[in-house]
């Protein structure tokens, strides 16, 4: 059996996006890709690079602490930028949003990871994304 996942988009605009994920744990752990630039909604015939996050809204309940849930850049070696336990919302609008670190490899999409954990962990988290086009 394998971890119940919902994860969707919300809202897509030119530069806004609101993507929507939700775990139910079976003991196994999952990555899942919430966010894949190459299929993003283009803007004036440009493509999407990347994203930044701008806010994000969680409630997440794992039952060990280092079972936290995980965002992550897309690269060649993946870059945790963000870990999510308990309920909370962070609001990054003030400076333009958390900038995808680009390192080597990377893809522009985002993964979110949930370590292997307890049946019954649970984690939903509501995301608002800044669209960010090649030049």
């Amino acid at each position: 059996m394998a971890d119940t996942v919902l994860n969707n988009i919300v809202f897509q605009g030119d530069k806004k996006l609101i993507t929507h994920y939700n775990v139910v744990s079976d003991n196994a752990g999952s990555t899942t890709k919430i966010v894949d630039v190459s299929a993003l909604t283009s803007s004036n015939g440009k493509t999407c690079k990347t994203v930044r996050l701008n806010k994000v809204h969680f409630n997440v309940s794992v039952t060990a602490p280092a079972d936290a849930i995980r965002m992550q850049w897309d690269a060649d070696t993946d870059v945790v930028f963000q870990t999510l336990a308990g309920e909370m919302e962070y609001d990054y609008s003030s400076f333009g949003g958390l900038r995808n670190t680009e390192a080597t490899g990377f893809t522009g999409d985002v993964n979110v990871v949930l370590p292997a954990c307890t049946a019954g962990d649970t984690g939903t988290i509501v995301c608002e994304w800044i669209k960010v086009y090649e030049s």
